[in-house]
């Protein structure tokens, strides 16, 4: 195989009829690329200095940084053991409600059925077949076919009124609501952000689930 720096030629324009032209070689001229170092140049002793200061407050600001989070975190499981309440109230704010159940749980025994609702359930709750557009805390201007979630009861204003003798516990983010007879009926927890904007269960009675908003404590 011929090198690339050959080119061919032929030794005769115009051979005789017959006769098999031969091959010249020709060598061409090599072709060096220059570049050029004229826009290169050490940096001077005083962006030594500029860079080295970034670096430096820059490994500073995540030291401090990391020290933040790490007193925050002792703030926090110093305040879980002296001040559940107030532990609960900040974690929720900071973290929200998905975060906040789990712990709650965990702190006021729902692993286990209670006849205590969660405090987030406490109240009167309107139930609705269709979605309402309500902002974060605003309650519903009527509160229409009430339900009441109280210790060991769930009123209802059927056929009169009727009183339901139930315990409550916490699975994931469902409240689990269990009847005398052993049937539980889940109370599926809709939050956004630290606000429950409202729970879905299919009540006691009934064939199709609800959604129901809360009215007021």
């Amino acid at each position: 195989m011929l090198h690339p720096c050959y080119a061919f030629a032929r030794k005769d324009a115009n051979p005789t009829p017959g006769i098999r032209p031969l091959l010249r070689f020709k060598r061409k001229g090599r072709v060096m690329a220059q570049i050029s170092l004229k826009g290169f140049r050490r940096p001077s002793r005083g962006e030594w200095i500029a860079a080295g200061a970034t670096l430096a407050a820059t490994l500073v600001y995540f030291l401090v940084l990391g020290a933040l989070d790490r007193r925050a975190a002792r703030y926090f499981e110093e305040l879980r053991s002296s001040d559940p309440a107030t532990y609960l109230v900040q974690l929720r704010e900071a973290k929200g409600f998905s975060a906040y159940l789990p712990v709650y749980g965990e702190l006021n025994g729902y692993g286990d059925y209670r006849p205590q609702p969660p405090v987030f359930l406490v109240g009167r709750w309107t139930m609705r077949e269709e979605a309402l557009r309500l902002t974060p805390g605003q309650a519903p201007e009527v509160c229409s076919d009430p339900v009441t979630f109280d210790f060991g009861l769930l009123l209802t204003v059927e056929s009169g009124g009727v009183a339901l003798p139930v315990q409550y516990r916490l699975n994931g983010e469902t409240v689990e609501m269990r009847a005398r007879n052993d049937a539980v009926f889940p109370i599926k927890l809709v939050s956004y952000g630290a606000q429950l904007d409202h729970i879905e269960f299919t009540p006691p009675g009934h064939t199709a689930p609800v959604l129901a908003y809360l009215c007021g404590r």
